[in-house]
């Protein structure tokens, strides 16, 4: 009987986020992200950029994107996907739709997947 109470406590231990794991993870407000329009000369859209702040690259991000007129009025909403991986400390691009000149984006990333821990800036291994 002792032996099953060992077992249950090592398995809730192994199941349960210990102490060194919390507040590693990154949150949504682990990035950044800025939004510019094209310039005329260009096909009309507007191009994003994600900045990761976090030490983990990540993957699948997705971007709640919503259009609000200038009184902050929300006009439509839609989620868009960025490219590619977000490495720790660099910036990602994506696309979002057009907007009319009078509207602008509030942006949030609402969701994401874990990759892999980057080493802290002086833990890097090297030659």
């Amino acid at each position: 009987m002792q032996r099953r109470g060992v077992l249950l406590a090592v398995a809730i231990c192994l199941l349960s986020p210990g102490a060194y794991a919390q507040g590693v993870a990154p949150t949504p407000e682990s990035f950044r992200i800025e939004w510019i329009r094209r310039p005329g000369w260009m096909r009309p859209g507007v191009d994003g950029y994600l900045y990761n702040d976090s030490r983990w690259r990540v993957t699948n991000v997705r971007v709640r994107a919503k259009v609000v007129d200038g009184s902050g009025g929300v006009l439509r909403e839609t989620v868009v996907s960025v490219f590619g991986n977000a490495v720790p400390g660099s910036r990602t691009f994506f696309v979002l739709p057009p907007i009319k000149e009078a509207e602008s984006y509030e942006l949030k990333v609402m969701t994401f997947d874990l990759i892999s821990q980057e080493a802290a800036p002086g833990q890097q291994q090297g030659p």
